[in-house]
């Protein structure tokens, strides 16, 4: 009896142990994914400044021609306000360069015209810096009656002219917006999450770690690979999982200590026993002369349910009984006629809902393509440009339109090629250069019905990751071919750009492969793909065929193969 009572004990540590680090595992993914989210969210926010002609021009100017920085700065300051307002835990924006030049704007406070930007470590390290990072937390000292301490998020600028890059800007981050993120309530179990910087050893957290504990942490991080194990400190087992921090050369660690999982499980124990014994004493009182007459009426009823399991509906014939079993095999059967008819029931909603949830996915417009095409927009009214303003009012018009049309979600396929062509107008305005584009459409398929929304995302995508304003039309290509071909339309869009990168085709060819079943975080951040993948096996189920091919420098080609829709 002991050794089965010590057995039980340890095998309920053991689950809950297990339990507790797959939870913490999915904690620590959900964590990183949302600061991943807030910083890509906030580095997108400015995205129209880095290509704003003004800014461009800005960057090779040289420190002494003041007169032709004040021009270009009253040029493009609106874009760096405008996005200020939405953001107000940045206290300010930062520019440097190699030339020596700095510009501050904030609504909060104001630079230390004295202060020496070039001889502070944190800012002297940046023109070292060619890809996005988060500093460590410091001391926004460079500013009148210094307080705040901040993140840097250091963005690299590339010189659309020169194709370098001897430019930043710096989002100085309050530190409290970082550390909220860092503190999630919902989650029940003790512990805490930590920010930690390998290169420095430095530990970000809300509550400061006792000083052994953080030395026993940042020595089992190091001498361990596992991104889940359990160390000792101050005489207490610990329980530590972390992830990277995508892009970043932070870790996301969490520790717990195992005392509380411990202490639940002595209880749950002890209760279990109670429970067990109390049971086994009242199933002995009951005695074995009723058995008879409850278990032969059970028989029929679980062969019974086994034929409903195998979807076959065979009510149970007994002899008429009064007592709880006759009510049993009563309600039994009863509810094979009510499943029988919720089955046709379900089976017409769940057409009704397919249609529905066709219908929402069409209808999810990209909230950062519209404020990114106002923002144009406003840039070239100000330039007084009215043609082009003229052009983007139209085309966006006639986007949303087509959008929000009441046709359940169908339009002919001449229609979805205006669509996309309205699209490449509004962005060559945003990005001042126009793509070169084939489209290669069989006139028999100009009118065929399909659903609506099907190739542009894939055209955005191909621009989105393959394509860049310093690239010639010799070396970026956008083709779309349209075919009819076996009673179906054979659509393909490729382009001859950079290609996808590993960590965004793995997911996508994981989401194919699986038929929409396996949805990897990835997508948690980029829904486009996943939406119209959705979309598509709602719309054509199995009458279909999705694929993508990519390679880092030769471009990447969609595919796909749907029935034709009667009109």
């Amino acid at each position: 009896m002991a050794i089965v009572s010590q057995s039980s004990e340890y095998f309920i540590f053991q689950t809950s142990t297990q339990y507790s680090s797959s939870i913490s595992k999915q904690y620590v993914n959900y964590a990183s994914n949302e600061i991943t989210s807030y910083l890509d969210n906030l580095e997108e926010a400015f995205d129209s400044l880095y290509t704003n002609n003004d800014f461009q021009k800005f960057l090779s100017v040289r420190p002494d021609l003041l007169s032709e920085q004040a021009e270009y700065i009253m040029n493009f300051r609106p874009i760096i306000q405008n996005s200020l307002k939405f953001h107000p835990e940045v206290l300010g924006v930062l520019y440097l360069d190699k030339m020596g030049k700095v510009y501050f704007d904030s609504y909060q406070t104001q630079l230390d015209s004295q202060f020496n930007l070039y001889e502070h470590p944190v800012y002297r390290s940046i023109l070292n810096t060619e890809t996005t990072q988060l500093s460590e937390p410091h001391l926004l000292d460079y500013v009148l009656y210094p307080n705040d301490t901040v993140f840097s998020f250091i963005r690299p600028i590339i010189n659309i002219n020169s194709g370098t890059i001897e430019s930043w800007i710096i989002l100085e981050i309050q530190a409290d917006k970082i550390l909220n993120l860092l503190n999630y309530t919902d989650y029940e179990q003790a512990g805490q999450l930590i920010l930690y910087h390998p290169h420095t050893q430095n530990m970000v957290t809300n509550n400061p770690l006792d000083t052994n504990l953080a030395q026993d942490l940042w020595t089992n991080l190091h001498n361990k690979g596992e991104q889940q194990f359990v160390f000792e400190s101050n005489n207490a087992e610990y329980e530590a999982t972390y992830t990277q921090l995508p892009n970043q050369d932070w870790m996301l660690v969490w520790i717990a200590p195992l005392s509380s999982i411990k202490q639940a499980v002595t209880k749950s124990y002890y209760l279990t026993i109670l429970i067990g014994s109390a049971s086994l004493a009242i199933a002995l009182s009951i005695g074995f002369s009723i058995l008879n007459g409850i278990l032969r009426p059970l028989y029929f009823l679980k062969k019974g349910m086994q034929s409903l399991g195998r979807g076959q509906y065979v009510p149970i014939k007994l002899k008429e009984r009064h007592d709880e079993i006759g009510f049993l095999i009563h309600s039994y059967n009863q509810m094979l006629e009510k499943l029988n008819k919720m089955e046709q029931e379900v089976y017409h909603s769940k057409l009704k809902e397919k249609e529905r949830e066709l219908l929402q996915l069409q209808a999810q417009i990209n909230p950062h393509f519209l404020y990114n095409t106002l923002e144009a927009i406003d840039s070239y009214a100000t330039r007084n440009n009215g043609e082009a303003i003229e052009d983007m009012i139209q085309a966006v018009s006639k986007m949303m339109r087509y959008s929000i049309r009441k046709d359940g979600g169908w339009a002919p396929l001449q229609e979805e090629i205006s669509y996309i062509q309205h699209f490449l107008t509004i962005h060559y305005y945003r990005n001042g250069q126009k793509v070169n584009t084939s489209f290669n459409i069989d006139p028999l398929a100009m009118n065929q019905i399909v659903m609506k929304q099907i190739i542009q995302p894939f055209v955005e995508n191909s621009l989105k990751y393959g394509w860049n304003p310093n690239m010639s039309s010799a070396e970026f290509k956008l083709s779309l071919t349209v075919k009819v071909i076996d009673n179906g339309l054979h659509i393909t869009i490729s382009d001859t750009g950079t290609g996808m990168s590993k960590d965004v085709l793995e997911p996508v060819q994981g989401l194919l492969q699986s038929k929409g079943k396996h949805i990897d975080a990835f997508f948690n951040i980029h829904t486009g793909i996943l939406n119209v993948y959705r979309r598509f096996i709602l719309a054509y189920g199995e009458d279909a065929y999705f694929q993508i091919e990519s390679a880092r420098g030769k471009g990447t080609k969609v595919e796909f193969h749907i029935p034709l829709k009667e009109n």
